[in-house]
């Protein structure tokens, strides 16, 4: 017979408190609070595999078998009613809240949750957990679910086939399959981060550590409590969530801290000891009894109290947590337990079939109709969004048919790169030069024996990392190199893709003497909130966007910078300067009904024309000093240009670097 443990459930209030307080992110003196509360899930993680695994192993111990109807109806008890409730909730805040792409999002990632696979949907969508712009998917934290459902269908497998075919050799299975996982996620850490925080292959032997104890205590019953292990177990625990950071390799050798710590609790922890008890108090208890609904309606909470609020600070995070509990509290009473324990179970596949049927009728409309785009109409008409698609589409073509023996300008950057390379050609004389344009957004960029090294961190990133390599080490490119612009976010700040100066010496001594231009960022929002989400959930303009925009700072001096290349000689395009010297009434917000961004801060495509064209016609004097107008030419020059080039026996027009 099966005996409560109430110090376990005192384990999951410490696991899941550890998690909300991770996602609500609240600063004290602006240091964030528990960055180390990710360390939860894992914790769960090995509570999940100690529970399962101990049900599995007495029952097969007892009977000789599994018997699957009832194994996978009390995880459909136990999981699904909650997490629908979650879903059916939360569609009308998204349909309301959400941007087409963000609907889009959300369906696609309540779909894979229902396919107990959102932590691979996740993975493919290149959703960094952790980073600011993830607190907004409501769904993001069902990638655990999905990892502990793999492991529901796994492990049973698993079991019956070592008893079936191997016998005796259940033990020796667990500990190399575990072996394998752990040497796994410790080499893959070192190459796709994301893959290994995703994937049930790199988790797997978090999940085993608890079944290698739960083995233990099937085979020879409980340890004998002991203080000291359990004290030092939670002391682990605790530790990891104190000292753990964001930048912490997670998961990876550190991670056996808390694994080894819950395992400690688990197996040394009981009412005769002051972990035990303390685990077991009723506040701690009734928390963990509860935590599955606390952790299914926290992550939603959040994310809509964010989409919500223009300033989520300590008093709105507060709010979102006390929501959270109460809802999470109602949800326990009047769903969870109720359907958990009730013995009507054809009542409950018919609700259960007709609620899947209901989702999954939502998601599919969601998704063919790719989000409702017509809900943007009245902030962003959609003539101007597709006529901005079909210039962002462009970037990838840039490069297709290279002529050899003309001059080259290299546009190189990150994200910003794709377009403001489609903005530049646009006022490049391409009669004269040949633009490569190139990203190299998620590449792991190394110069090494006078070449460039750029793989990317996942496959999706090939079609940006692989014209990269290539070009970037064409010396035949490089070698007729008359200018390089530099189009990164936040060029002397920003601490991803350090190598960015590098690479550009790298390049101008392999080129002819070519002169370096160094863009400016245009105003941005802080990464909690999308220029466009604003928009769309105030029925505003994009004044709102340049009104809350807290970067960058009037006239800083780049020199002061923390990546300011001093050794470098390069000229810096301040465009904000240049257009409207840092006053935002005077500086444009939209062009042609596209706003300037749609994010936080890559411009459009569109706006980037129009306010390049705005500068080089009015601030010529300004940059024909620092030889920019050797390679860009005026809106006026291009038309007259283009008029004299369709009248061959019209007067010669004036040069580039002579336009008014």
């Amino acid at each position: 017979m099966k005996v409560y443990r109430p110090e376990i459930d005192g384990l999951r209030a410490i696991s899941v408190i550890a998690v909300i307080l991770y996602h609500a992110e609240f600063t004290v003196a602006g240091h964030t609070l528990l960055q180390g509360g990710y360390i939860g899930v894992d914790v769960f993680f090995v509570i999940s595999g100690f529970l399962i695994s101990q049900i599995l192993l007495s029952e097969i111990q007892a009977t000789g078998r599994i018997d699957f109807h009832k194994f996978y109806t009390r995880r459909a008890r136990r999981i699904l009613p909650a997490l629908f409730a979650v879903i059916f909730a939360t569609i009308p805040f998204a349909y309301y809240l959400l941007l087409p792409s963000e609907l889009l999002d959300y369906a696609n990632s309540i779909g894979s949750s229902l396919l107990f696979g959102s932590n691979i949907y996740f993975y493919f969508t290149a959703a960094q957990y952790g980073e600011p712009h993830t607190l907004l998917k409501p769904f993001l934290h069902t990638w655990s679910l999905s990892v502990e459902e793999q492991f529901y269908i796994g492990f049973p497998l698993l079991l019956l086939i070592t008893r079936r075919y191997l016998k005796s050799r259940f033990l020796p299975c667990v500990l190399l399959m575990a072996a394998l996982s752990f040497v796994f996620c410790l080499l893959m850490v070192r190459y796709d981060q994301q893959q290994t925080f995703y994937s049930p292959l790199t988790r797997a032997w978090e999940l085993l550590a608890g079944t290698l104890l739960a083995y233990y205590e099937v085979r020879r019953g409980r340890a004998r409590p002991r203080p000291l292990l359990a004290a030092a177990g939670l002391a682990l625990v605790l530790g990891s969530l104190i000292l753990f950071r964001k930048d912490t390799i997670h998961p990876g050798l550190f991670t056996v801290i808390p694994v080894i710590g819950a395992c400690l609790v688990l197996a040394f922890a009981s009412h005769k000891n002051a972990v035990g008890r303390l685990l077991a108090s009723r506040p701690a208890a009734l928390t963990g009894i509860v935590s599955y609904s606390l952790y299914l309606w926290h992550y939603p909470v959040f994310a809509f109290a964010r989409l919500t609020s223009l300033d989520f600070d300590n008093g709105d995070k507060f709010l979102a947590v006390v929501a959270t509990a109460l809802v999470a509290v109602v949800s326990f009473v009047v769903i969870e337990k109720p359907i958990r324990y009730t013995g009507r179970n054809r009542a409950f596949w018919i609700s259960l079939g007709t609620s899947v049927a209901t989702i999954m009728a939502a998601v599919v409309s969601a998704i063919t109709m790719a989000g409702f785009p017509h809900r943007l109409d009245q902030v962003y008409p959609s003539i101007a969004r597709t006529n901005e698609d079909r210039l962002e589409s462009t970037f990838l073509g840039l490069n297709n048919n290279i002529q050899a023996g003309k001059p080259v300008i290299f546009i190189i950057g990150d994200s910003y790169a794709r377009n403001w390379s489609v903005a530049l050609k646009n006022y490049i004389d391409t009669d004269r030069y040949e633009v490569v344009a190139l990203s190299y957004l998620n590449c792991i960029v190394e110069i090494e024996n006078d070449s460039v090294k750029a793989p990317s961190r996942a496959s999706i990133y090939d079609k940006y990392c692989t014209p990269f390599e290539k070009y970037i080490n064409d010396k035949s490119l490089l070698s007729r190199t008359k200018a390089i612009f530099l189009t990164s976010h936040r060029p002397f700040e920003y601490t991803v893709n350090p190598f960015r100066f590098e690479l550009l010496s790298w390049m101008k001594s392999h080129s002819d003497d070519a002169k370096i231009f160094v863009f400016g960022n245009y105003f941005q929002l802080d990464r909690s909130h999308t220029c466009l989400g604003l928009m769309f959930r105030t029925k505003s303009d994009a004044s709102t966007c340049m009104r809350l925009a807290s970067y960058p700072a009037a006239n800083q001096p780049v020199e002061q910078l923390p990546f300011f290349p001093s050794g470098l000689e390069f000229n810096y395009i301040d465009i904000i300067k240049l257009h409207c010297g840092y006053d935002k009434r005077g500086c444009l917000t939209s062009s042609g009904g596209v706003p300037f961004m749609t994010d936080w801060g890559h411009l459009t495509a569109e706006f980037l024309m129009t306010l390049l064209g705005d500068i080089l016609e009015r601030r010529a004097d300004d940059l024909r000093g620092s030889g920019l107008l050797d390679f860009l030419v005026s809106p006026q020059a291009m038309q007259a240009g283009r008029t004299a080039s369709s009248h061959p026996n019209a007067a010669p027009t004036s040069s580039a670097s002579s336009s008014p």
